[in-house]
């Protein structure tokens, strides 16, 4: 691994690194992937269908805590705007009672035991919750600030009830991990941060558990001889052996493997992912498999399409006419920068959620390279070249089709990605300038920040594909800028500018309703479908994932969407 984790407390360090260890000693409840939900812990994902998720009818009284009619949580008084039980958008007044809406959710758990021979209980994962929800708790709390009740009815059945007018699309993941009430009782969530029982030598349900540590440097984790999957032969490993600091470049050049058996992904940086396509390193010549995957992270280059106009930023509106960028979309060697920059392991992108995604549209529009239909394109456009210098004009006015295009200066990869596109807008007749500034000045909250304060042409930057579609992040009502002119905020998402009535009503729907149900598939299909053809972006290519392991590891499995390859150490096994 590359550095050693400083916590393996649930709430402690929050690096890859350590999310991989406590895959080690705390048995997940779920996994995610391939863009989908799989019970591990859990019996079974909950769902509407098979009736372990439901709606209830509750009646809101005032001070109670409930979702208001614009998704806002709030407590309710007079002149609040509701969704009641029947859809129906009411004003609340003073001494009013307004049935609502509230999803209830159901979990079962298989008997899980701590490594001390402690059964798992219902307290246990109470405590879990309380612990979660608890201000000293560094985590997100929007689940549990949304939480009505979360109950034991037994010792491995939970459940769930959200706020009244709460639709969590990610219901059946509101289930929290354990923790041994019968060694931390008495103890507050701020002495939890940092006492060592937690932080060094955790109690365990998964398949290992510490054995010794030495911080910095070592981490032993021995099999745990009460794990509950013990008499199916789990884990298949005697022992698992953490070595820390690991330099990626130094290590593909060992044919050892510095005697590691698995190198895992925090050790390699972009200068060994784009270097993986190439001639084959000392540690592949001798033997050693490179595991690669696509990552969720996507590179992705923004229109400016309604940009912020100050004294210092003024051009002409170039994009937009949807055809001057599906003309550049065409234009864009997309293959090119994935076989220069990520060995030809990236994935190319054509939407805001990738091919293997299982919303993903079977006749969305693609728009391939072919500089010759692009040119095409930006005739029709009236974008021609005037005078015969390889240089487009806008038609009416003769001004010089030139625009920037930038990006954070600590990213090489985004760099190249911004050169190879200013190469391939040259055979289009589109001269592009590339600049590049600090992380913090380019990300930096508008009217300042170039990308959320839309001063931009072009902006070359991340984003990342869920499971849930992140159809948000073009929605009209996110459009960043000022919220006393009705915009989103300086830190809101949509920094293109982009507004589409019909995406904005296939998008809220389909955020209106709950997975597994057809407005959500259908509306997430037409807001996609609307995108691809819109191009208020052009989605590039996927970053990858890389570990390299020994030949005889067996079993490693890396999955975009689960975080770590440890998610199934339990059948990690090293041949004989």
């Amino acid at each position: 691994m590359g550095q050693a984790p400083t916590s393996l407390y649930l709430y402690g360090d929050a690096s890859l690194p350590a999310t991989a260890v406590r895959h080690a000693l705390y048995e997940n409840l779920y996994t995610s992937l391939s863009y989908g939900y799989q019970p591990q812990a859990l019996e079974k994902i909950p769902s509407l269908a098979d009736g372990d998720a439901y709606f209830q009818e509750v009646v809101a009284r005032e001070g109670d805590w409930v979702i208001n009619a614009t998704g806002r949580r709030v407590q309710l008084v007079p002149r609040e705007q509701l969704v009641n039980a029947a859809g129906q958008t009411v004003t609340f007044r003073e001494g009013d009672e307004v049935p609502m809406q509230q999803l209830v959710v159901d979990f079962a758990v298989k008997p899980l035991v701590w490594s001390d021979g402690t059964a798992v209980t219902g307290a246990d994962y109470l405590l879990g919750f309380t612990v979660a929800g608890d201000p000293d708790t560094p985590n997100n709390k929007t689940i549990t600030e949304r939480t009505a009740s979360y109950e034991a009815v037994d010792d491995t059945h939970l459940r769930w009830s959200g706020i009244p007018g709460y639709l969590d699309i990610t219901y059946f993941a509101n289930i929290w991990p354990p923790l041994p009430s019968h060694q931390l009782q008495g103890m507050t969530p701020r002495q939890l941060l940092d006492a060592p029982e937690v932080a060094q030598r955790p109690l365990s349900t998964g398949p290992f558990v510490v054995e010794e540590w030495v911080p910095g440097s070592e981490l032993r984790l021995g099999r745990n001889p009460n794990y509950y999957r013990a008499s199916e032969g789990l884990p298949r490993l005697g022992r698992l052996i953490f070595r820390f600091g690991t330099d990626g470049a130094a290590i593909l050049q060992d044919p050892t493997l510095n005697g590691c058996d698995v190198v895992t992904q925090d050790v390699f940086g972009q200068e060994q992912l784009t270097a993986v396509g190439g001639d084959p390193t000392h540690a592949q010549q001798a033997g050693a498999v490179l595991h690669i995957q696509p990552s969720p992270i996507y590179e992705h280059i923004a229109f400016g399409i309604d940009s912020v106009f100050t004294d210092d930023f003024r051009r002409p509106d170039w994009f937009e006419d949807k055809r001057v960028r599906q003309a550049i979309a065409m234009c864009t060697d997309r293959q090119r920068m994935i076989d220069e920059l990520t060995g030809g392991y990236g994935q190319m992108m054509h939407a805001y959620i990738p091919g293997q995604h299982p919303l993903y549209p079977a006749d969305l529009t693609q728009w391939p390279y072919d500089p010759a239909a692009a040119n095409a394109l930006l005739d029709e456009a009236r974008l021609t070249d005037l005078d015969g210098d390889g240089r487009r004009q806008e038609l009416s006015s003769g001004t010089t089709f030139t625009i920037t295009i930038g990006t954070n200066n600590e990213s090489g990869l985004r760099q190249q990605i911004n050169t190879i596109f200013q190469e391939n807008m040259r055979d289009c007749g589109i001269v592009v300038e590339t600049y590049t500034r600090s992380a913090g000045t380019w990300f930096g909250d508008g009217p300042g920040g170039p990308v959320f304060g839309r001063r931009f042409d072009l902006a070359e930057f991340g984003w990342l594909s869920r499971v849930q579609p992140n159809c948000d992040l073009y929605l009209s009502e996110n459009v960043t800028g000022p919220e006393s002119i009705g915009l989103g905020g300086w830190s809101n998402v949509n920094v293109t500018g982009w507004r589409n009535e019909p995406f904005d009503a296939a998008c809220r729907a389909a955020r209106a309703a709950l997975p597994g149900t057809p407005d959500y598939d259908s509306n997430h299909q037409a807001a996609l479908r609307i995108f691809a053809d819109e191009l208020p972006a052009i989605p590039l290519f996927t970053r990858i994932e890389l570990a390299v392991a020994q030949p005889t590891v067996q079993n490693i499995q890396l999955n975009t969407t689960q975080p770590s390859e440890l998610w199934n150490v339990f059948e990690w096994d090293v041949e004989e």
